[in-house]
């Protein structure tokens, strides 16, 4: 009896931890966050190899069991590893970034082939159903609200928003063209998403008229608070913007590119 109790405890505790379903596609990169001292697994269809480079023991640890990569990062890194599988030959890019505020960290990643997919279809669906009820333009209103508004019972809730920890700090060259200093005031995730609150704060002796094809970094979208800095004497020299992102912010904003192309 006490045997059978322990496997299904150990069956109840493996089973919450949700997994992270991607679906395998030729040349197409898949995306793992990791956390510093975080160990995360990583399944693949089949077993696998890759080659290990001199500079990978100052990034992260690893071993591979099976078709089991485990991976926990040392350092902070932004890299794309490939795999080759043993049986299929088939290539497998994963681009590895370091992430603070990473949410899926902590979670298996599982890639699936098409006919593993399809088979997963229903598990898949409703996952993505819950997830569909949340836009970019949710998590912008939730954040808004979360700064600005002076009590909290005038916050509307929205299932499946949280906060992520966020460093507070100066963003250089976070816009171009006028000189705004930046920094990141808060952050949350919900839907696949992340938004991220960015003070701006006009140095200039003139108006600026915010521009977001002018923001640097790998944004779904970048919505102000006040379309308007003031010149830096007034009050009103400043704006927040809020940076929705697929990626965590500390990630995407290493993309350099401007918004707009």
């Amino acid at each position: 009896m006490k045997a059978i109790f322990f496997i299904l405890l150990s069956y109840v505790s493996f089973s919450a931890i949700a997994l992270e379903r991607v679906a395998w596609s030729q040349g197409q990169e898949i995306f793992a966050e990791l956390k510093i001292n975080t160990e995360r697994k990583i399944l693949f269809p089949e077993k696998v190899r890759f080659a290990v480079k001199p500079k990978y023991k100052d990034l992260f640890t690893h071993s591979i069991i099976d078709n089991v990569f485990y991976i926990t990062a040392k350092s902070q890194f932004n890299e794309k590893v490939t795999f080759q599988g043993l049986t299929s030959s088939r290539f497998y890019i994963l681009q590895m970034a370091v992430s603070e505020t990473s949410t899926k960290s902590g979670r298996p990643l599982s890639i699936q082939l098409n006919s593993e997919s399809s088979s997963l279809k229903e598990i898949v669906t409703k996952d993505a159903a819950s997830k569909k009820a949340l836009t970019p333009i949710d998590l912008v209103q939730f954040a808004s609200q979360s700064l600005y508004s002076k009590d909290e019972a005038l916050i509307e809730s929205k299932s499946g928003i949280k906060a992520v920890n966020i460093k507070k700090r100066e963003i250089p060259n976070f816009y171009r063209g006028a000189s705004l200093n930046a920094f990141t005031l808060a952050g949350w995730s919900g839907g696949g998403l992340y938004v991220t609150a960015v003070k701006l704060v006009n140095l200039t002796p003139l108006n600026v008229v915010f521009n977001p094809c002018n923001v640097r970094g790998e944004f779904y979208s970048s919505t102000p608070q006040f379309n308007v800095l003031y010149p830096a004497n007034s009050r009103k020299n400043f704006t927040v913007v809020y940076m929705v992102s697929k990626k965590p912010f500390d990630i995407s904003i290493k993309n350099r590119r401007v918004l707009c192309v």
